[in-house]
């Protein structure tokens, strides 16, 4: 079972207390699990979560603040504890054990100074190296404006809410007491909307089941988060990218009903194969073909049509106007016939 061993300083003797409760609160009241009596100690100065195998602890807005391994704790922020881990709280120093005390006792007498700076300063390390590769949630608007919750590998859900005991807590009156649900899966990590009264937007779209990618803002009511899963951006990639500007390659046979262009020296050996067709043509061809059409220049210029120009000239009349030729030629020659008969008579 896990444990909590709370020594004050100046102490010899620190006390032990067996973490058998779901909700263990620590303070200087008197209803507190834990009572620290301390100044420097609020009435209700944080709290531990016990979830299963995981204990959580939680600073409450304390007026000192809560302290985890040297670093001070966010209000209201759930923070897992590790075998090993220090709590600081005024003048006290609670060391969180998974096992029991009498166990880890002689481990704990024969860590030195320098041991614990030395293990400090690895877990500060360790800590922002986890930070910078694993998924966070962030509020980015509210009075719980950058508060933020990292999804370690401990961590596989947790619930957004007004309600303190969510392990994502937001005081705000747009939040239901139990609002949204993150849930890790094999596909990704997902949002789940619980039945909340203003709803869960991911997007500016309102949904009840979403996976999330990065980048993704997450409202609740009028409380934005900004979800970030650094997991996702695969840098051994970019570079496989193309732009989408770039065309593809075509060559001429591709194209349908495209003929090749010829290279210059085949443009070189056509122009004189025809030079030497035009040179081959006889010269009495050449003089015939030049009379007949000084002939026919002659006949425009005199006024003698030509036969071609009659042929063009026929063409271009419509059929009315052939039949009202036709019709006239028929009435002169009735007329001649006509003249004719009248003179023999």
């Amino acid at each position: 079972m896990p444990e909590l061993i709370i020594q004050e300083r100046g102490r010899a003797e620190p006390f032990v207390h067996s973490c058998a409760e779901e909700i263990i609160s620590i303070g200087r009241h008197d209803s507190s699990t834990i009572q620290l009596k301390g100044r420097g100690v609020s009435r209700q100065h944080a709290k531990v979560l016990v979830d299963g195998d995981n204990c959580f602890i939680i600073d409450l807005k304390s007026g000192n603040g809560t302290f985890l391994n040297g670093m001070k704790l966010a209000p209201e922020e759930k923070n897992l504890l590790r075998p090993g881990d220090l709590i600081t709280i005024d003048t006290y120093d609670i060391r969180f054990h998974a096992g029991s005390y009498e166990h880890n006792q002689l481990a704990i007498e024969e860590t030195t100074d320098s041991d614990i700076l030395e293990v400090k300063l690895l877990k500060k390390v360790l800590t922002a190296l986890d930070k910078e590769t694993v998924p966070s949630l962030e509020v980015l608007n509210g009075s719980a404006e950058g508060k933020r919750l990292y999804l370690t590998d401990e961590l596989n859900e947790f619930v957004i809410g007004r309600d303190p005991d969510c392990e994502f807590p937001i005081n705000e009156y747009v939040i239901s007491r139990r609002h949204a649900q993150i849930i890790k899966r094999w596909g990704g990590i997902a949002i789940r909307d619980l039945e909340s009264k203003n709803g869960t937007f991911l997007n500016n779209r309102r949904v009840v089941e979403e996976y999330l990618h990065d980048g993704d803002r997450i409202a609740l009511g009028t409380i934005v988060c900004l979800f970030r899963n650094p997991q996702e951006i695969n840098l051994a990639h970019l570079e496989d990218i193309r732009p989408k500007t770039r065309p593809a390659p075509v060559s001429p046979q591709e194209i349908p009903g495209l003929e090749e262009e010829p290279a210059p020296a085949q443009a070189e050996e056509a122009q004189r194969e025809e030079a030497a067709e035009t040179a081959e043509e006889t010269p009495e061809q050449g003089e015939g073909e030049a009379l007949e059409q000084w002939e026919q220049l002659e006949q425009v210029q005199q006024g003698y049509p030509t036969p071609q120009s009659h042929v063009e000239a026929i063409k271009r009349l419509t059929p009315i106007e052939i039949g009202m030729i036709g019709l006239g030629g028929l009435v002169l020659i009735f007329a001649l016939i006509t003249i004719v008969n009248l003179l023999f008579s």
